[in-house]
């Protein structure tokens, strides 16, 4: 206040004044004139003074430019001080409504590129779930009636609401109106009814047919179905996951030419991203696939205009693409490729859960030595479980010791683990009839010499020679043979050819990779320290479904199996699943298992559940049908310039998409009150 009366105020008068005589000098004369004129002792002379010499009651700015010949250089710095004063306080109420208000947003627009490794077939719900490069893609053409969210909850999708009779065995689902297929048609109740319907024909092949033996479905009108299911199956709604096809479209397709169909690798669904091309290599082979942003999708509209996946043929050409800027993600990342990424702070890694179960499924139709439990227990007992996961996996998994993952729901903690101990499994071997025998080189060059002196008329080499022979130098596994059934010291010395001993030789079939490459090296060594001949067989990725688990061909296999978020692991031990079309992959069979898993799928009691599905991993541990090695943690990994990606946990890779709406690449302002 004081500097008011003392600065401010006397300065203004100043002004006031100065205008006048600044009106005098621009207007010469006749200004001055009838500024003399005025009377002195009148206090609006000057105001009338200014305002006959000009229509404006403000100086423009072509006035005020000459105003500095009026001031003080002390009054005209205070006026500098005080516009510049007025200036910062503009900028900083603009700044701060700016930032109250002016909200940085996702905007359309971009193109990701995301590497995959082998190339896409069956662009098709019917049967993705055998690829997942397949079912990465699915997920992105298709709509399902339900889906999980970013946290592994399920949630509507399609449906818009659903009713659950009070017996548990009728669900009855209304779908959202004015869902629009990629080409303009309306989905309806009528293409709910035709996937499902495919689904459970056995001509159509599906690998999902066994999900729903015992269901039935109906039309109730265009936006209601219902299902009936014959027995009560509480995780029943978490089945209904698969993708809805166009019913006027495939229908008149023949089923066992649907695999052959166009529509497989140009499909047309109702998901967030519809087909738009795809290129091809000198030899014809799928080399990109390129998906547009659906406009007319029901859901929240996405961000990127365009998603390109690129095919390589195995993980380190894939990670070298990512290195090479050629794509802005990694649908998989493996931890030794992990450490050759280049420019890491320019990339995000998410680690996320995943309840996939990595095992060595023991075929005991395969090989008659793994009929005896007490050689299975031994083999998981000489597995080095930990020194995988820290040797392979770089720490990057959690342990399985069961076929249910430790972090579910329904988990066992006090089954047996079989944690990695030699001395143990040499005595459980020993109890069971086992010995060592030392093969040496020099017995390997005897045996080599002997062979080479066979002729064609007689056969030098005995059974257990060849054996031997086969087997190389080493401390084996052997077991003598057994005597034959009411067989008398008479009868046994005119044998003149005894039984050959049986060694225990195992035959480990493994996907061509590195990381099961090397997790195949490191169980091999300590198998053989326990004194089991073990063979590696590699198989080409692409093989491995046809030649391999479809027709049981193998003794031991490494393999991975997704079991999902709920504990019903029924399609991977019930006795049903085994054989050459079920998913059963060690050919198991136990009939108090079984009721288990019934049981389980039946009640809707949560404790209950748990109860049957701990009394199933108890069985499964005492059998040991698997050696049950870790859950591996799923390495995605994308550019950072690509935004919005929040899923922390996933049913199976595929849902690594279900967020994919909010993805975005480029941004704009826009004014919020």
């Amino acid at each position: 206040m004081d500097l008011l009366k003392s600065k401010i105020f006397p300065l203004l008068g100043r002004i006031k004044k100065s205008v006048a005589d600044f009106r005098v000098f621009v207007f010469g004369k006749s200004g001055r004139k009838k500024f003399r004129t005025m009377p002195a002792d009148n206090s609006q002379s000057d105001k009338k003074l200014v305002y006959s010499l000009s229509k404006s009651k403000i100086p423009n700015l072509c006035q005020l430019k000459h105003l500095n010949l009026t001031l003080s250089k002390k009054e005209a710095r205070l006026i500098k001080w005080l516009i510049g004063f007025i200036i910062l306080n503009i900028a900083f109420l603009g700044f701060n409504f700016g930032k109250d208000h002016l909200k940085i947003v996702p905007v359309s627009g971009g193109q990701y590129a995301e590497a995959m490794i082998g190339s896409p077939v069956h662009i098709n719900p019917l049967y993705a779930s055998l690829s997942d490069t397949d079912n990465d893609i699915s997920h992105l053409i298709y709509s399902s009636l339900f889906k999980y969210d970013e946290n592994g909850r399920l949630i509507n999708d399609l449906a818009e609401d659903y009713q659950i009779s009070a017996d548990g065995k009728t669900y009855t689902i209304k779908i959202k109106n004015d869902i629009k297929w990629h080409n303009g048609g309306k989905l309806t109740a009528d293409d709910v009814v035709f996937t499902f319907q495919a689904i459970t024909d056995s001509t159509y092949n599906s690998p999902l047919r066994s999900n729903f033996a015992g269901v039935s479905i109906t039309k109730q009108d265009d936006q209601t179905i219902v299902f009936n299911i014959s027995e009560k199956y509480a995780p029943f709604i978490n089945l209904l996951t698969f993708g809805i096809l166009p019913a006027d479209l495939w229908s008149p397709i023949d089923p066992q030419s649907a695999p052959l169909a166009q529509f497989n690798l140009m499909p047309i669904g109702s998901g967030p991203y519809q087909y738009k091309t795809f290129t091809k290599d000198k030899n014809g082979g799928i080399k990109s696939y390129t998906l547009s942003a659906n406009k007319n999708y029901y859901g929240k509209k996405p961000y990127i205009k365009e998603i390109v996946f690129k095919f390589y043929s195995d993980p380190t050409e894939a990670a070298s693409a990512l290195n090479n800027n050629n794509v802005d993600g990694l649908n998989f990342l493996s931890k030794d490729n992990e450490d050759n990424l280049i420019s890491r702070n320019s990339l995000n890694i998410f680690k996320i859960n995943l309840p996939r179960i990595k095992a060595i499924f023991l075929n005991q139709s395969a090989n008659a030595s793994l009929k005896d439990v007490k050689v299975r227990q031994a083999m998981a007992m000489a597995t080095p479980r930990e020194e995988i996961i820290n040797t392979v996996l770089a720490g990057e998994a959690i342990p399985a010791y069961g076929p249910i993952p430790a972090n579910n729901f329904a988990y066992n903690e006090a089954i047996e683990k079989y944690n990695f101990d030699l001395a143990h499994a040499n005595s459980l071997l020993e109890a069971a009839g086992w010995k060592k025998e030392m093969i040496t080189d020099t017995d390997i060059d005897a045996l080599n010499n002997k062979k080479n002196q066979a002729t064609t008329s007689k056969e030098v080499l005995t059974a257990e020679e060849k054996n031997k022979l086969n087997l190389g130098a080493g401390n084996w596994l052997y077991h003598e043979p057994a005597p034959a059934k009411n067989s008398t010291a008479k009868t046994a010395a005119k044998t003149t050819v005894p039984a050959a001993r049986t060694y225990l030789i195992l035959n480990l079939t493994v996907i061509d990779n590195d990381e099961d490459g090397k997790t195949a090296d490191l169980i091999k060594t300590d198998w053989e320290k326990l004194g089991v001949k073990t063979n590696i067989i590699k198989i080409p990725v692409k093989q491995i479904q046809s030649d391999i688990i479809k027709p049981k061909t193998y003794e031991a296999l490494l393999f991975s199996e997704m079991v999902g978020n709920d504990p019903d692991v029924y399609v991977f031990w019930h006795s049903s699943q085994a054989g050459a079309n079920g998913l059963n992959l060690s050919n198991y069979k136990n009939e108090e298992v079984d009721k288990m898993l019934e049981e389980g799928r039946l009640t809707s009691n949560n404790d209950e559940r748990i109860a049957d599905y701990k009394k199933f991993q108890e069985l499964i541990s005492n059998d040991a049908p698997a050696i049950f090695l870790y859950s591996p943690n799923y390495l995605y990994v994308q550019n950072k310039k690509i935004k919005g990606f929040g899923v922390k946990s996933l049913a199976q890779p595929a849902d690594r998409f279900t967020d994919v709406s909010s993805w975005y690449m480029k941004t704009g302002e826009r004014l919020e009150w």
